[in-house]
């Protein structure tokens, strides 16, 4: 394929993700002339116009006069289906943010036309921390893997704090923070700890907060692998301190890593002169860069959206599937059958 100098790029919805993915094609070179907007709000498109120089259109069916080459849909995931169901009619490639719904997937898994592009959202695969963290586990650091504890814990309100929390997607109850994050998270740690299918999961969600919302405010739960590999994931909204906490043990020793200190330790058992001692190795991250009241940094999600683009050119196929997608999103809908029947539930 061509370069993509007269290729043309419509993002959907021009929210914070949106805004961000923006400025990922721009980074990657892509012309602002040759990027289109679409929202309903007219206050996200202005700010897309002034920031970005694109243009921008308050209504789908006209932005789709442009004639884009590929969608980026970033609205709120219970909407993302009516688009990519689009793009699979119209021929046009497409990168979707993280789901939370399964709506249209039959659709995306029996797509025969090879030359079409869809990618779903991996963003934390391309974070240094996890990606270092791979192939530690990968080279057997600390031996066999088996079990891992890990913990998101951050304050739903400062999420966005240039907006009333109340009124956007992460705080509704079918598109909730904790729905989204349980999956988002399950998708980098399968791919660092190389965890596998779940066999069986326990757990529950509530609301512990006085967060003036629908949305529950926490979800746990404990999951058991075919691999043998037991687990525990909490994510929470509630958390003043913003953390990302991993442990995982090995057979030969533990890893942990907090995401804030930007550090990976592995502590190893020993014998020194016949008596029991232990070593930690500590491994220094470079932070990345950040946006103006963000805590996530930019290059991860600059990174993902590179491999989109590689993959429109068939430089490299993008490394992560809808098939993939589809068995991380049963992982949560098991969750949730848990915490309403209060048992443990068993995934083929």
């Amino acid at each position: 394929m061509k370069d993509l100098k007269d290729f043309k790029f419509l993002v959907i919805g021009l929210g914070s993700m949106g805004k961000r993915r923006i400025r990922n094609l721009l980074y990657h070179g892509i012309k602002a002339e040759k990027i289109f907007g679409f929202d309903p709000r007219e206050d996200r498109r202005k700010e897309s116009e002034t920031k970005h120089g694109i243009v921008t259109f308050k209504s789908f069916n006209t932005a789709l006069k442009a004639n884009p080459n590929a969608y980026i849909i970033s609205t709120p995931a219970d909407k993302h289906y009516i688009y990519f169901l689009n793009a699979i009619k119209n021929r046009k490639h497409f990168f979707v943010e993280h789901p939370v719904t399964d709506k249209g997937y039959d659709r995306i898994l029996n797509l025969k036309d090879e030359n079409l592009v869809a990618a779903p959202s991996c963003t934390l695969r391309f974070h240094p921390a996890v990606k270092e963290i791979k192939k530690i586990l990968d080279k057997k650091a600390i031996g066999k893997i088996l079990s891992f504890q890990y913990h998101l814990g951050q304050y739903l309100p400062s999420w966005h704090p240039w907006e009333d929390f109340r009124d956007v997607y992460f705080a509704k109850k079918n598109t909730g923070a904790c729905r989204e994050m349980f999956g988002f998270e399950l998708v980098w740690l399968d791919f660092a700890l190389g965890l596998g299918d779940v066999s069986k999961i326990a757990g529950f969600s509530e609301k512990l907060s006085d967060l003036d919302m629908k949305a529950d405010d926490r979800y746990s739960a404990m999951l058991g692998f075919k691999n043998k590999i037991s687990g525990n994931i909490v994510i929470d909204l509630i958390s003043k301190k913003p953390f990302r906490t991993l442990r995982v043990i090995g057979s030969e020793g533990v890893l942990e890593w907090e995401w804030q200190e930007n550090k990976i330790k592995i502590f190893k058992q020993k014998k020194i002169d016949n008596n029991s001692g232990h070593n930690w190795r500590v491994i220094d991250l470079k932070k990345g860069k950040s946006e103006k009241n963000y805590i996530t940094t930019e290059d991860m999600y600059e990174e993902e959206i590179g491999h989109f683009l590689n993959a429109i050119q068939k430089k490299s196929k993008y490394p992560f599937s809808f098939k993939e997608s589809l068995k991380h999103l049963k992982v949560l809908f098991a969750l949730e059958e848990s915490a309403k029947t209060k048992k443990f539930v068993l995934l083929k």
